[in-house]
């Protein structure tokens, strides 16, 4: 039977053993690489060659959506597929391809993240190398990017990941308007623009490409149709017949104007959310405020009789795991920044309305239903909450956190929506935000691309650096010298010199992410014309634009900064050790770091490094620090800007982030020991969290601690693990008490929190022993995996993480 959170089903309108079944499957599925894609966009940008690129790109989607394979998953009540098989990953080669022929034969061996590749598959992708030698997105990036870059590369400060080599993703659709057009209604309103007097030649091709995309979706659509019927008609089973005439029947109208049921509304959002990927391979295409703009056809078909509670369970789980069934290739150099075939498909109920109303509703707790019985990595769930959340939603969600798959995240509005308004947002706005991908928020159907995720910055190895007068002791690299001297002889005088020097060496390399951010925008400009995407999107279908070229109402960014706490417990070690107690000298701190703390007097010094203050403990002295490491980051932004400032949008800014995804272990690779006593080469911290182990007072402390920080100001999703012991949510009385914890977010300034509730015991055993693990599913960062496809670091980071407890 079920265990189900506090759902009391009242029928049989849920077949509840074939989502068991179904659950299985995709838990089981196999990830592989499908070529189809490749061929069919190479065959058409032959055919395409000098014209509009947004125009050729909604040609090639629409000769993909023609000529792909389509399959309808056995049993399944929400149907469309990615790629040929459940899982597979299709290719691009449009922005980047040369890795993958140089990983064609790497892709089965992966440590995490692994694939199936047939010998075909290769030698069909293996001829169609030649075509996209020195045109792709990644070859425009690399010949623009300058050498101070590349240099700050080899450094380990930059690393530029999916934004020079993918499409951008990062958005969330305006569900609302989607649902009520379709497809075909945006087709007719890109028509009725394109009327307009005085068009540029750039709008005519836009809105030429919107018809040519949603009517390509349309006739995608037609072919589920007719393959339903014809898989009815050999089925002998009644019901599964059944259902399929009736998809059939759904599927010859669907999305040529409003959705007319709830079925077909949650049937839109999947497909719009698929054929998004579809059109381009970014990730983080978000799912926004499910709850709002679904309840309404919800309450329809349950006033009029149409549809059970039930049922809607039914369906909206069937839809969550077929978001399962999607999936992306990155390079193996890039997977190790976000393992575990991450797709950040964020999906968020719960929160106050624009009106300031909580809005809670019968689909919020039908979602937590959805999950507990998908249990899979996708979508990415989170909820919303404030002084207003019913209590029981908030204890649904802590039934949900108890059993131990890491979801649902949480993001507080007394926090969030203060930190949106620094952006110069009115309250209404603000209050509709959502996650999107990790724990970036965004306005549903308002922003632009990329909320977080630019250009990553390396906080430890900048740290590194001014340990050493700006030169990487691995490369011998120095761009910057604090001394003026090109060597590595630096000897602080107070920590003020100290911390100047961060100052200094910060806003060196963020000037530089920068540069790097405008480079690979503007290429994506071209690369990234996505009409489809970008007609989902306010403003886009009334200037006449992508989003790249400044579509959105609203267009902010961040870059993703990785190892703030490591930077804060290192220059409170310094601070403390060398010059407020003077125990040891920076010499002899530098000189131990360089040997990685190795011999007698390593050791020892290492001893007072990790005696030192530690973030997490809910000490004034470390804390402030960190919250001084942010603010230094923050006092920078006001000066930078987005490629679409002034071309439409408002903002066009920056904003802070510290979504970082697995970035956290390979950084970690390339800094040495730190003066905080971490090892060479070992993970930095993860978000906002403290160092791996470093906190060592509780729960409560940690809170204390990250609420000392300016979370109020970082409005591109401030990320906050924490890992649990199970015994501490068993039984009622400590349920009661997490949610409790929970709720005290709202004083204590926490932006977001997340949890994994697994013993070290569990977690090493599934890393011994994956397959009898296989169903595992952890919080790696701002998302969920399944801990067997995690990369061996990524599963030592999780394993380390301080286990809680309430005592």
């Amino acid at each position: 039977m079920t265990d189900f959170l506090s759902f009391k089903p009242q029928n049989n309108d849920c077949d509840f053993k074939r989502i068991e079944y179904l659950q299985e499957k995709m838990n089981n599925r196999i990830p592989v690489i499908c070529p189809e894609r490749a061929e069919i966009i190479t065959e058409s940008f032959k055919k395409t060659e000098g014209e509009p690129v947004v125009i050729r790109r909604a040609k090639a989607l629409d000769e993909i959506l023609s000529k792909m394979s389509i399959y309808i998953e056995e049993g399944m009540l929400i149907i469309g597929n990615q790629a040929s098989s459940n899982f597979a990953a299709p290719i691009f080669p449009e922005y980047s391809f040369n890795w993958v022929i140089n990983e064609l034969d790497e892709f089965s061996k992966r440590s995490g993240d692994y694939f199936n590749i047939t010998d075909e598959t290769k030698d069909r992708l293996r001829v169609l190398q030649d075509y996209w030698q020195g045109i792709t997105h990644q070859d425009n990036v690399l010949h623009n990017l300058p050498e101070i870059n590349r240099k700050a590369e080899e450094q380990g400060v930059l690393h530029r990941g999916g934004i020079s080599m993918s499409g951008d993703g990062h958005i969330i659709p305006n569900h609302d308007l989607v649902l009520a057009e379709g497809f075909g209604g945006l087709a007719r309103i890109a028509e009725e623009n394109s009327k307009r007097e005085g068009l540029t030649q750039e709008q005519k091709d836009f809105y030429e490409a919107v018809k040519i995309t949603m009517n390509a979706a349309l006739k995608y659509i037609k072919r589920f149709s007719e393959l339903a019927a014809r898989e009815a008609e050999k089925k002998t089973d009644e019901k599964r017949k059944n259902e399929l005439k009736d998809l059939s029947k759904m599927f010859a109208h669907l999305m040529e104007g409003k959705a007319e049921s709830f079925h077909e509304a949650v049937e839109a959002v999947y497909l719009t959310h698929l054929l998004m990927m579809i059109e381009s391979n970014g990730h983080s295409f978000s799912f926004g405020r499910f709850d709002q703009y679904i309840y309404p056809y919800y309450k329809a078909d349950i006033d009029s009789g149409k549809i059970s509670k039930e049922k809607a369970l039914e369906i909206i789980t069937h839809f969550f795991l077929m978001t399962n069934s999607l999936n992306k290739v990155r390079p193996w150099g890039h997977t190790q920044y976000s393992g575990g075939y991450p797709l950040y498909s964020n999906l968020i109920v719960g929160g106050m309305k624009p009106d300031g109303s909580e809005g809670t509703n019968d689909i919020s707790y039908l979602c937590l239903e959805a999950m507990n019985l998908s249990r899979l990595p996708e979508p990415n769930l989170s909820v919303r909450f404030c002084e207003e959340t019913p209590r029981s939603l908030l204890k649904d969600s802590a039934r949900l956190i108890r059993k131990g798959f890491g979801m649902p995240s949480l993001f507080c509005d007394e926090v969030v929506i203060p930190a949106m308004m620094t952006l110069d947002l009115d309250i209404e706005t603000a209050r509709d935000y959502a996650s999107m991908g990790c724990v970036e928020t965004a306005i549903p159907g308002k922003w632009g691309h990329r909320a977080t995720g630019m250009t990553y910055i390396n906080f430890g190895k900048i740290l590194e650096l001014i340990m050493n007068n700006g030169m990487d002791p691995a490369s011998g690299i120095q761009l910057f010298s604090i001394t003026g001297k090109n060597d590595r002889n630096i000897d602080f005088k107070s920590y003020d010199e100290l911390w100047k020097a961060w100052e200094t060496a910060l806003k060196f390399y963020s000037d530089l992410a920068v540069d790097c951010d405008l480079v690979c925008d503007r290429s994506l400009k071209h690369f990234d014309a996505d009409a489809f995407a970008s007609a989902t999107i306010n403003c886009s279908l009334e200037r006449g634009k992508t989003l790249k070229n400044g579509g959105a109402e609203y267009d902010y960014v961040s870059q993703s900064n990785i190892g703030p706490s490591v930077v804060g417990d290192s220059l409170a070690a310094v601070k403390k050790l060398v010059f407020d107690d003077k125990v040891i000298t920076m010499k002899q701190l530098r000189d131990a770091m360089d040997t990685n703390f190795e011999g007698i007097e390593g050791a020892k010094i290492r001893k007072l490094c990790r005696q030192a203050p530690k973030f997490g403990n809910d000490i004034d002295y470390v804390d402030n620090i960190v919250a001084d490491v942010y603010e230094s980051y923050l006092a920078l932004l006001p000066n930078y800007h987005t490629d679409r400032y002034g071309c439409g949008p408002k903002g066009c800014g920056y904003t802070m982030s510290t979504s970082n995804i697995t970035s956290y272990v390979p950084n970690g690779f390339d800094v040495g020991a730190t003066p905080d006593g971490r090892f060479a080469g070992k993970p930095l911290n993860e978000g906002a969290s403290p160092c791996l182990g470093a906190d060592k007072e509780g729960p409560t402390a940690v809170i204390n601690s990250v609420s000392k920080l300016p979370n109020k100001k970082i409005a591109g999703g401030q990320l906050l693990n924490m890992r649990f012991a199970p015994g501490a949510l068993a039984g009622e009385e400590n349920l009661e008490k997490f949610v409790s914890f929970i709720e005290a977010a709202r004083y204590k300034n926490i932006f977001h929190n997340q949890f994994n509730i697994v013993d070290g015991a569990t977690l090493k055993a599934a890393k011994e022993n994956p397959e009898e693990h296989a169903d595992l599913m952890v919080r790696v960062a701002g998302y969920c995996a399944l801990f067997s496809t995690l990369m061996p670091e990524a599963q030592d980071a999780i394993i380390e993480r301080t286990e809680l407890d309430w005592n």
